[in-house]
C-alpha cells in the first residue's frame, strides 16, 4: 500500500480563487504546492518531484504554454502529466496547449468533479509510467538493454503462423 501522498503543483497567478479546490484535493489525500508565476513553477519542478502539474495558461510574463513546453522538453520532467487550467475555450487554444505538450484541460471556473476525475486518472497514469521507467532501469542494470524488445523477441519464440497450424 502506497502511504506517500501524491504531489500536485498548481501554478496560477490568481491562486487565492483556487483555495477551495486546493483544500478539496488535500481532503482527498493529495499534497498540493501552489505557486503564482511561471518562474516559481519551473524552479519547483527542478527542486521537487511532482505527480501532476495544474497550469494556468494566462500568467504574467511567461505563459503556461511556455512552461508546459519547457517541462516537456526537459528529460527530468517530460513524463509529468500537465493539465492546462484555462478560461480560454476556443479550439485554437486547446490545439496550442496540445502542441505545447498538455495532457488534458480544465475550464475555469473549475468544477470539483471534473478536477478530481482528471487528477485521479493522470496520477494513476503517472504511477504506471514511473513503474515502467523503474523496471526499464532495473533491466538495464541487469544487462538487458531494451526490455521491450527483449519481451517482444521472447513472446515470439516457438510461435507458428496460423497458416502452419492447419
Amino acid at each position: 500500500m502506497n502511504l506517500q501522498k501524491n504531489r500536485i503543483l498548481w501554478a496560477d497567478d490568481e491562486i487565492d480563487h483556487l483555495k477551495p479546490h486546493i483544500m478539496f484535493l488535500e481532503s482527498k489525500g493529495y499534497q498540493v504546492t501552489s505557486v503564482t508565476n511561471a518562474e516559481d513553477a519551473l524552479a519547483s519542478l527542478q527542486e521537487d518531484a511532482f505527480d501532476l502539474v495544474l497550469l494556468d495558461e494566462m500568467m504574467p510574463g511567461m505563459d503556461g504554454f511556455e512552461v508546459c513546453r519547457r517541462l516537456k522538453a526537459n528529460p527530468a520532467t517530460h513524463h509529468i502529466p500537465v493539465v492546462m487550467v484555462t478560461a480560454l475555450d476556443q479550439p485554437a487554444d486547446r490545439i496550442r496547449g496540445l502542441e505545447a505538450g498538455a495532457d488534458d484541460f480544465l475550464t475555469k471556473p473549475v468544477n470539483d468533479l471534473a478536477l478530481i476525475t482528471r487528477v485521479k486518472s493522470l496520477v494513476r497514469l503517472k504511477q504506471m509510467t514511473d513503474e515502467l521507467r523503474s523496471r526499464a532501469a532495473t533491466s538495464r542494470d541487469m544487462g538487458i538493454e531494451d526490455p521491450f524488445a527483449e519481451a517482444a523477441r521472447a513472446s515470439g519464440e516457438n510461435a507458428r503462423r496460423l497458416s502452419e497450424t492447419r
